[in-house]
């Protein structure tokens, strides 16, 4: 008989969980969560003049209140401000603090340590290869 595969869901499911089980344990010394980490990874690299919270969901592909209760805790952890927006009053504008920018470095060497154990044995080939292929998966998903 033979061995059925496991569907690619399933196991990028199972990928993920364990990557954001190890890499929640190395951020835990800097006082962040990987859900807090990417949405500062976010931050850090956007070039949007203002940064509001439905820019935070429709880049990380996540609900309103699920948002919401990371900027709170990273608001009340002193990583972020939100101030009300200049250009619309209604919405709030989100700012990193100088104690973001501390750990800035710190969260990015935790991720490339995380990589370089998702990509042990692959050659820089293979792993571009797999970047275009995640890529393609993303899109296909993409709403």
């Amino acid at each position: 008989m033979k061995n059925r595969a496991q569907p690619i869901g399933f196991k990028i499911k199972q990928i993920n969980n364990v990557f954001e089980k190890d890499l929640n344990e190395k951020l835990k010394t800097i006082g962040i969560t990987s859900s807090q980490c990417a949405v500062l990874d976010f931050l850090f690299q956007t070039n949007m003049d203002e940064v509001h919270q439905r820019d935070v969901e429709k880049h990380l592909s996540l609900k309103n209140p699920t948002v919401t209760g990371i900027l709170k805790r990273l608001d009340e952890k002193g990583f972020i401000l939100c101030v009300q927006s200049t250009s619309d009053k209604r919405k709030n504008t989100i700012h990193l603090t100088e104690k973001a920018y501390d750990i800035q470095r710190r969260m990015e060497a935790d991720r490339k340590k995380m990589d370089k154990i998702l990509t042990r044995g692959m050659s820089k080939k293979e792993v571009d290869s797999l970047n275009r292929y995640l890529n393609k998966v993303m899109s296909n998903i993409a709403y």
